[in-house]
């Protein structure tokens, strides 16, 4: 299993062509994507994995690590926003 401190830094790996870490990647997604796919019609469960599967690999080729905000840095957001309210 994974933690939160080493997703990032799979999710880095993968972005390398680290198949290993891609695997462990989606492993580790792998819950939510069962847990949306029990909303779904039971003929449909299959495509919708592989679906689900190709746009969660998609989306770690393109994920911008360095764009992620910090901690501090949501917080300011969040705080920002109810100074606004």
């Amino acid at each position: 299993m994974y933690t939160t401190i080493d997703l990032p830094e799979l999710v880095k790996e993968a972005q390398t062509d680290n198949k290993e870490s891609l695997a462990r990647v989606i492993e580790a997604f792998r819950p939510k994507l069962q847990a949306s796919l029990y909303q779904t019609s039971v003929q449909e469960r299959e495509d919708l994995a592989q679906e689900l599967s190709v746009k969660l690999i998609e989306a770690i080729q393109h994920y911008n690590l360095e764009s992620t905000p910090g901690f501090y840095d949501f917080l300011n957001q969040i705080e920002g926003r109810d100074r606004r309210s």
